[in-house]
């Protein structure tokens, strides 16, 4: 082949694979957290698997993305899987993040644990410094209360947030934080049904109202209240909470702050036979007079729903189902989970498409601000030798029933990827 022949076909698959990015992603970045404690299979059998010296970790993705490892920062700091997502807050702009530590590590010499137990219960809320997406650092490391924390929700104007607990008495932790994310004022209050922990807290996107998740699987929501003489805060329960299935996990609101949207598991990871779990979406009052939490819809997913995640425009709902895909790799369910997608349309569900992950139970699952686009966190893979999780990204097909098609890129990070937030 002449020289100039060649160099012209070069040119034009150059030319086409520039052109077709592996991942696309509109946003300006992605925040990620990973829990290196343990493997998902030591729910199952015990054993940690850990890889010695690799650390839990916060990952910083900048899009768009290039090879030389220049769009990506980390920074190290504890926390835990065995929460939910909510466990990861960032401020509008993505130069502040808030980690709940949840639990704490275990030294690398310990192989084998006997359940979540082992894990001593922290009550401490790492405070970073993302101003540098390529190099994120902590800033504080602020405790806070005697229970343990298990979310984390940051107010639209980024002057305050609200902490879940398990404290008794004082399960709602009221924190007023300075431009620099330094607390100013820390109040507590007590749950809103009283004597039972907080699993999950979301400020609703007008800022005066917050949802809540109790331990006994209520959701509801409180009121936000400045009080006019003393200018702080305080929370009181808007209307009564309405029982959401057996085990709910996170929520979200929709942009417009119309619904509220959470997952039922049904049942704790690990935990005998099968089974499908269910989606609901639930609808609250935010006018002056209270009324009470009602169920709009609800619809099945697939089994250990984990996380969700609601398009921009509020037409389309992504659940990551984790199934038994942390089971030892002997199980031949090992390493099979799933995401799928739901139009939402008046606060109805209807299923769209789905897809199988060849990947180990995803808990993080997050739209790009077009909604064309969905990233998907998966904790680990049927991987031998060098252990990571991955990022992995999907093409959205909108419409009444979405649909989803797998972008051939991936993002390797830290294995026991559980909480991601988009920057935008």
């Amino acid at each position: 082949m002449k020289k100039s022949t060649f160099l012209a076909v070069w040119l034009m698959l150059s030319g086409t694979a520039f052109a077709q990015s592996p991942i696309t992603f509109n946003a300006k970045g992605l925040v990620a957290i990973s829990d290196a404690d343990l493997s998902a299979s030591a729910m199952i059998d015990g054993n940690r698997y850990t890889t010695p010296g690799t650390r839990d970790q916060l990952t910083y993705v900048m899009f768009p993305l290039n090879r030389n490892g220049q769009s990506i920062g980390t920074a190290n700091l504890s926390n835990s899987m065995a929460l939910t997502d909510k466990v990861l807050a960032i401020n509008n702009n993505g130069r502040l993040g808030f980690v709940i530590e949840g639990r704490g590590q275990l030294s690398d010499s310990l192989g084998t644990i006997k359940g979540m137990a082992d894990f001593p219960v922290t009550n401490t809320m790492f405070i970073l410094d993302m101003s540098n997406p390529q190099k994120p650092a902590v800033k504080y490391k602020f405790p806070t209360g005697t229970g343990g924390l298990s979310a984390v929700t940051i107010a639209p104007n980024g002057t305050s947030l609200i902490l879940a607990s398990s404290e008794a008495g004082k399960e709602l932790k009221l924190i007023d934080i300075d431009a620099t994310g330094k607390p100013t004022r820390v109040l507590t209050a007590a749950s809103p049904v009283a004597g039972v922990g907080i699993t999950d807290v979301t400020f609703h996107p007008g800022g005066q109202f917050a949802a809540y998740t109790t331990a006994a699987g209520e959701v509801g929501l409180m009121k936000y209240v400045i009080d006019e003489k003393s200018k702080k805060p305080y929370v009181v329960a808007h209307g009564k909470a309405v029982k959401v299935g057996a085990m709910p996990g996170s929520g979200k609101f929709t942009a417009d702050g119309k619904y509220y949207v959470i997952a039922d598991g049904k049942k704790a990871p690990g935990a005998g036979g099968a089974g499908a779990g269910e989606v609901f979406v639930l609808q609250f009052s935010t006018e002056d007079t209270p009324a009470d939490a009602k169920i709009v819809s609800q619809i099945a997913t697939g089994e250990s729903p984990e996380a969700v995640a609601i398009s921009p425009d509020g037409s389309a709902v992504a659940v990551v189902s984790a199934g038994q895909s942390y089971q030892p790799f002997t199980n031949a369910a090992a390493g099979k989970s799933e995401v799928a997608l739901f139009g939402l349309k008046d606060g109805k569900l209807t299923a769209g498409g789905k897809a199988t992950i060849e990947g180990i139970a995803p808990q993080a699952v997050e739209f790009d601000r077009t909604g064309d686009n969905l990233a998907v966190g998966v904790a680990e893979y049927l991987d031998y030798g060098i252990r990571t999780g991955g990022i992995e990204f999907y093409k959205v097909t909108k419409g009444d029933q979405p649909s989803l098609t797998k972008q051939p890129g991936r993002i390797s990070v830290t294995r026991g990827v559980h909480a991601m937030r988009v920057v935008n």
